[in-house]
């Protein structure tokens, strides 16, 4: 009886490790109209308008770049202002944006190599037919390396 076990255990492996060397990994072709993302909706006109804030580059050394990105209504306007010792700043990086067709809006700009060390507020204002979203924000800015 060990004979036949022993003999069909090694048939086996024969016959599994033949088809395991014929075998191709699978291909798949995607048609080049689907798109990864879902479709695009747009909001009904009476949609309550909101913001949040997804992603902060912080803390950044004062002279280096930080960049904030939000989520909020497609279509809607958004403002942002950050604030350094009561100073607002004005690097063309924080200009007024629309959300895209997904509700994403990005800013990126430079922090003044003159910026103290410290918490710094940010506000970003959204508005969407007539109905605003605030979110608050704070960036921290270290000593310049």
């Amino acid at each position: 009886m060990m004979m036949v076990f022993a003999a069909a255990g090694t048939v086996y492996v024969f016959i599994s490790d033949r088809d395991s060397k014929n075998t191709s990994p699978a291909i798949y072709n995607v048609p080049a109209e689907q798109s990864p993302l879902p479709k695009a909706v747009a909001p009904s006109p009476n949609a309550p308008e909101g913001v949040a804030i997804e992603t902060l580059v912080s803390p950044v050394a004062a002279g280096d770049n930080s960049t904030v990105s939000a989520r909020t209504n497609a279509g809607s306007s958004c403002t942002i202002s950050v604030t350094y010792n009561g100073i607002a700043a004005t690097d063309s990086g924080l200009a007024p944006q629309k959300a895209d067709a997904y509700g994403s809006i990005q800013w990126s700009w430079t922090i003044p190599s003159s910026t103290p060390p410290g918490n710094w507020p940010i506000k970003i204002i959204c508005v969407y037919n007539g109905r605003s979203g605030v979110v608050d924000g704070s960036l921290q800015v270290t000593k310049s390396q």
